[in-house]
């Protein structure tokens, strides 16, 4: 499909160099791109995530951005937001665009440019945890968007927000439909986010704050350090689609 294919085309460019060249510092935060890392809920309601960067100076054609959630004894039914969880796919969204909550203050990094995205939610049952990945391209010739390049603006990269309405503390009840497991502490952490220059390098962001909790105000995890970062290529990212 043409989708993979202009991925594909990025898996190869990113392939032929690397470069430490410095650039932004990534951070996911609650509520806004500067929000608290901790957060608490009895479900019922959304909670919102944000990835941002601030300190961008070099032109982008794309990027990636990958977080993996995880709670004690592995993912609950409450944030089991895969096609086959009991929230299911259509109570999870994925924005890369900046909602008008957040616009003024931190822009899309995409700017004004069409752009073309993967976007998925997946649970792994050996481990227990789930992955959200975005990867987001902008399909005009390698231009990228130059006008995401001023040092002082922190750019909007995506949006989680997570539909708890129906998730409840305690089991998950298939007759009432509600889906349990809310309360137990869980995490997200920001393990891979990156982009491609004009040239097609790929750069690994360096990484802010890059994790948070839910229902750990004990921080009983010791989050991130039960989520080791990962070192995710494009080419890594794209494959579960081909």
């Amino acid at each position: 499909m043409k989708l993979n294919r202009i991925f594909a085309s990025l898996v190869i460019l990113a392939a032929t160099a690397s470069t430490s060249l410095a650039a932004g510092v990534v951070s996911i935060s609650w509520n806004n791109c500067t929000g608290p890392n901790a957060a608490s809920t009895p479900g019922g309601a959304p909670l919102n995530a944000f990835v941002s960067v601030l300190g961008q100076t070099q032109t982008a054609q794309s990027y990636q951005c990958v977080t993996v959630g995880q709670q004690p004894g592995g993912v609950r039914d409450a944030w089991r937001f895969d096609p086959n969880g009991c929230e299911g796919s259509s109570f999870f969204t994925l924005n890369h665009l900046a909602p008008a909550s957040v616009v003024k203050t931190c822009p899309s990094f995409q700017g004004t440019l069409a752009s073309l995205q993967i976007k998925d939610y997946s649970y792994d049952a050996v481990s227990g945890k789930v992955k959200i990945v975005l990867a987001n391209a902008y399909p005009n010739g390698g231009a990228g968007n130059p006008a995401a390049t001023n040092a002082s603006v922190r750019y909007f990269l995506a949006n989680y927000v997570f539909d708890l309405t129906f998730a409840t503390p305690g089991p998950s009840d298939a007759n009432a439909g509600t889906c349990g497991g809310v309360e137990v502490p869980a995490c997200f952490g920001l393990v891979s986010a990156s982009w491609l220059d004009t040239a097609g390098n790929e750069i690994s962001w360096t990484h802010g704050n890059d994790f948070l909790t839910v229902n750990d105000p004990n921080h009983v995890q010791s989050c991130p350090a039960t989520v080791p970062a990962q070192s995710t290529t494009w080419g890594k990212v794209k494959g579960q689609y081909r």
